[in-house]
């Protein structure tokens, strides 16, 4: 994905105050729009702090009857039987990234409204998880398990989010040739992007037997689950596409340089909601993503917050 960098912004703010000064010099007076109008936008935005959370049913590495060679050996004990819960916390960083919109409006004079398409691309880093309250016991009970080289990671990528609003906005009259303005709007919202978790525990190499008491140099002391499960990798990979309703709010300033167009530079706060969804797992102790009985499909909870996103640009405004 392509990472969009701080020249950019200040090569675009540059460009919009050298196109006010050379407009300085006309004739335009600031006046409420009326009438049909089109306007673009472009510019930077950046996501807020997105969360992820991951809860549901677990069962413990020794009951699963995967890791036996004969699978009549696993342990069915009461422990075994009632499982546990599998929990985990995940917050990402995201970079600057591009946003474009393209809207058709109607001025009333003070008063506008307009239909806007915007959207964006967006990088979002990955992360690792954080242990607290979010944490079930098979995570914490575990962190003597997982691989020094791969701590149990999270990453979001493929980020895309698309809004179709419809907007309200407010001119604020004045003698000058810039007019300010504030503005809202809601509706249609899509955020679609690829989710992966990763947890990777040690390889005998890396001392995993040791963890139970085990000598690395005399691995068939140890049980059969534990050298099967030694290096083993639990993944989930799930494409996200999430329709629902949002919206914004907005404020800027536009200067006329023409009795029809206007020059201007807009921010924007839009809000998209939380998702929630239900995802089966890739992989399982690198087997087949199922529970210790070998068949019960393991499918946990995924909750993604903070969404949103923050952006500023510049617009373009012709009056038909």
């Amino acid at each position: 994905m392509r990472t969009y960098r701080s020249g950019f912004g200040r090569g675009l703010l540059a460009g919009a105050l050298a196109a006010l000064t050379l407009a300085a010099g006309s004739d335009a007076s600031a006046q409420w729009t009326r009438g049909i109008y089109i306007s673009l936008d472009v510019g930077l935005s950046r996501g807020a702090a997105t969360e992820s959370t991951l809860s549901g049913p677990n069962s413990p590495t020794r009951c699963d009857r995967l890791l036996y060679p004969n699978l009549g050996d696993a342990p069915t004990d009461t422990e075994c039987l009632a499982g546990s819960q599998l929990g985990g916390l995940y917050s990402y960083d995201p970079e600057r990234a591009l946003a474009g919109s393209v809207a058709v409006g109607y001025g009333f004079g003070a008063l506008s409204v307009e239909v806007e398409l915007l959207q964006r691309h967006q990088i979002i880093h990955n992360t690792l998880l954080t242990l607290d309250d979010a944490a079930g016991a098979a995570i914490t009970g575990k962190d003597t398990e997982w691989s020094p080289d791969r701590p149990p990671w999270g990453d979001i990528s493929e980020f895309r989010g698309r809004q179709l609003f419809a907007n309200v906005y407010y001119a604020i009259r004045n003698r000058s040739r810039f007019t300010p303005y504030v503005g809202a709007g809601a509706g249609l919202s899509q955020t679609d992007f690829r989710h992966y978790l990763g947890f990777a525990r040690k390889s005998i190499a890396e001392g995993y037997l040791e963890v139970f008491g085990g000598d690395r140099a005399n691995p068939g002391a140890s049980p059969d689950w534990q050298r099967a499960a030694a290096g083993t990798v639990s993944e989930l990979t799930v494409d996200v596409s999430a329709p629902d309703l949002g919206f914004q709010l907005l404020g800027g300033v536009d200067f006329a340089f023409s009795p029809r167009a206007s020059l201007g530079i807009k921010g924007r706060w839009v809000q998209v909601p939380d998702i929630r969804l239900d995802a089966q797992w890739t992989t399982i102790r690198s087997h087949a993503p199922v529970h210790a009985d070998g068949a019960r499909p393991f499918i946990s909870t995924l909750d993604f917050s903070q969404l949103g996103h923050w952006a500023l640009s510049a617009s373009l405004k012709y009056v038909l």
